[in-house]
């Protein structure tokens, strides 16, 4: 194997594709990336067996060839390499030389042949998406993260489906870790057919590594081929094993009434929140909201550190009532928000509360309380 390559049509790639292959593992193979030369292209894939990346970029093939490499030594190479063009050459017993005119590393490979197979796709229905639209679901789904060693699907994965509701075709993410839900929508002219079926489950640490590659701007393709979901690019696919379970039935907290909704103005009461939680701590999570007489009274009571309290002017003139929550919930639900007003619709200090924007129920979040 023997080509040229520029420096920047891989080097950002390399960068990405760590989440994947810079690991550790005890499968040394999937440290690195392999490296496939034929025609004037170059094949460069990486995979830790769940999910899988193949890019395909421009270069000068003088012979053909395949080789493996380590993901994290070959992307510190190419990523501060001195000239935008490099010269990658194939050596005796899998050694690989990556030089320039004025430098010349040369790294251990290993046998490209045992390499793990990346599916191969084929008549698949993909579905257009915008890369930033697409992003900012992902971004609001694995925000909310896993814990220790769950290994429950509907936890350690994020639901995807498309529902067709109100005249609407909607293609909707939902994530939850029991504590709380996030729900995302993203509306569509019309979908022909489906490409991901109904529903899948795809899991949040593999949406975390396709995050990595969407482009704010453009489109991505996205669909299904047996148990893999693939999110395509221009010259990059990123393929994803699903998650084999059933996601709980989540709807009926979506049905809301109008008369429990509570207005509140988002930064003041993001800040507010921010705030309060520089008094809570591992223990002591909880902030208690006190809603009576147009009054939001916020207090952490934490015996370990101190304690603080803090009203917020509001419109409420229901029954007085209190309910505790964890406030890195909703601090973090409301940065995805733009509304200079978000709503909370809570019927009483046992029931879950749903925070939204105003005028839209696009985005959407659920916050179980949390008992004392």
């Amino acid at each position: 194997m023997n080509f040229v390559i520029n420096k920047n049509d891989i080097s950002d790639a390399l960068t990405r594709l760590q989440g994947i292959a810079g690991r550790k593992s005890s499968l040394a193979i999937t440290e690195t990336v392999l490296i496939r030369a034929q025609g004037d292209k170059v094949t460069i894939s990486a995979t830790d067996l769940e999910t899988g990346f193949e890019g395909i970029y421009p270069a000068v093939v003088e012979k053909d060839g395949m080789v493996a490499v380590n993901a994290r030594k070959f992307s510190d190479i190419v990523k501060t390499f001195p000239t935008e063009t490099i010269k990658i050459k194939e050596l005796e017993n899998q050694w690989i030389e990556i030089s320039s005119d004025s430098v010349e590393y040369h790294l251990v490979g290993m046998n490209p042949e045992e390499f793990p197979e990346i599916p191969q796709i084929s008549d698949v229905v993909f579905f257009k998406i915008n890369s930033g639209d697409f992003k900012r679901m992902i971004d609001k789904a694995v925000i909310i993260g896993v814990g220790g060693d769950e290994k429950r699907e509907h936890l350690i994965g994020v639901l995807l489906e498309h529902i067709d509701e109100n005249d609407q075709n909607i293609v909707r993410m939902v994530s939850t870790d029991i504590r709380r839900l996030s729900k995302m929508d993203y509306i569509v002219e019309r979908i022909d057919a489906p490409a991901f079926g109904e529903k899948i489950i795809i899991p949040k640490k593999g949406l975390t590594e396709v995050n990595k590659f969407l482009d704010p701007g453009l489109d991505v393709e996205i669909g299904v081929q047996g148990n893999h979901f693939i999110v395509k690019k221009e010259n990059e696919i990123i393929i994803l094993n699903l998650l084999d379970g059933d996601f709980p039935d989540y709807r009926e907290l979506l049905v809301l009434e109008d008369i429990y909704d509570i207005a509140l103005p988002r930064d003041l009461f993001s800040m507010m929140l921010k705030r309060m939680s520089i008094m809570t701590s591992d223990e002591y999570r909880g902030v208690s909201f006190h809603f009576e007489n147009d009054q939001l009274v916020v207090r952490v009571v934490n015996p370990t550190i101190g304690e603080s309290k803090e009203t917020l002017e509001i419109k409420y003139q229901r029954e007085p009532f209190d309910a505790v929550y964890n406030p890195r919930y909703f601090i973090e639900a409301m940065a995805f928000y733009e509304e200079d007003t978000v709503l909370l619709n809570i019927k009483d200090q046992e029931k879950p509360c749903v925070l939204r924007a105003e005028n839209d129920n696009t985005c959407l979040n659920i916050i179980m309380p949390m008992k004392i």
